[in-house]
């Protein structure tokens, strides 16, 4: 009974391999390429690797990979029919609740007018909003939304979030199901998108939703660069309905080198870099995965492969 460690999305596969036994010692662990038997493997922890490459493994039970995105997995005519679970941290990661925060906190105090205006030598004072005037919107409440939602809330933010199905909140307001997104986006000034990508979700950061936000709106784009219809964007800050965007995602990755976004004077370019992922991190979610598949335990993070997340 072994574990498959494919090529890490940071740092090298031995550094992996020596954090994923400080938090299971007796578990045996090969690295990409060097599979051995097929039959051993019943455990993949998947990285940077194409599931093209992946031999036939008879016994494999659990696949989990090392990142927040998983629809390219899902979408792959190679992926296994075993269960699929996510190893980040259920509390969620801080890398991403600091990151979320702090690119609110740049649009709320309007940073990136206040860079163009240095390169200009200008010296204006922008009116500021207080918190709880600036409405906050998360589309998606998951692992990785809800906790930098929460933290604005403590900040006196005005937060609400959209989420697919229907959910109760007591200190945010919830926004259920595709009938209410109108509502959501005309209330929000700063837009924040963790939402998994989909059929449904692909694309929904478009014209559409753009001109259904309040003029002057800024959105944020943590999820993945299929959410964003970069045309759509570049005419919304254009004509100046939206005064800004940052973009920790694209399509493709990297972004080329001759995409407008690059220099467009109300887009932040960040190279996909909001979360910090680590064995220390998610060995925990490995090893208590591992535990359940052995004691016939249900998992508590598996992927529902019909909602796409």
């Amino acid at each position: 009974m072994a574990l498959l460690l494919t090529p890490p999305v940071k740092g090298t596969i031995e550094y992996w391999r020596d954090g994923i036994l400080q938090e299971i010692p007796d578990l045996e662990i090969r690295l990409w390429p060097d599979v051995g038997d097929p039959a051993d493997i019943h455990y993949i922890l998947v990285g940077k690797f194409d599931l093209a490459d992946m031999p036939d493994l008879p016994n494999l039970r659990l696949m989990m990979p090392m990142f927040a995105g998983i629809d390219h997995l899902l979408a792959h005519p190679r992926m296994p029919d075993v269960p699929l679970v996510r190893t980040g941290p259920p509390e969620g990661d801080p890398a991403m609740t600091e990151y979320a925060v702090l690119h609110v906190l740049r649009h709320h105090r309007h940073m990136p007018e206040h860079l163009a205006q240095q390169r200009q030598k200008l010296w204006n004072v922008i009116p500021q909003k207080l918190p709880r005037d600036q409405r906050i919107g998360f589309m998606g409440f998951g692992m990785m939304a809800e906790p930098p939602a929460r933290v604005l809330q403590g900040m006196e933010f005005d937060v609400a979030a959209w989420v697919r199905s229907d959910r109760q909140d007591a200190d945010i307001e919830m926004f259920c199901g595709a009938d209410r997104l109108p509502d959501f986006l005309a209330r929000t000034d700063i837009l924040v998108c963790l939402l998994p990508l989909t059929s449904e979700t692909e694309g929904i950061l478009c014209a559409e939703s753009f001109a259904q936000m309040p003029e002057g709106a800024a959105i944020i784009n943590l999820g993945r660069g299929a959410h964003l219809v970069d045309d759509d964007l570049i005419a919304a800050l254009d004509s100046r309905h939206l005064s800004g965007a940052t973009l920790d995602a694209t399509k493709p990755e990297p972004l080329p080198v001759d995409s407008p976004l690059w220099l467009h004077e109300g887009v932040t370019i960040m190279p996909h870099t909001a979360r910090r992922v680590r064995p220390d991190a998610i060995g925990p979610q490995v090893a208590e995965a591992i535990r359940r598949d052995q004691a016939g335990e249900p998992q508590l993070w598996a992927v529902d492969r019909s909602a796409g997340y």
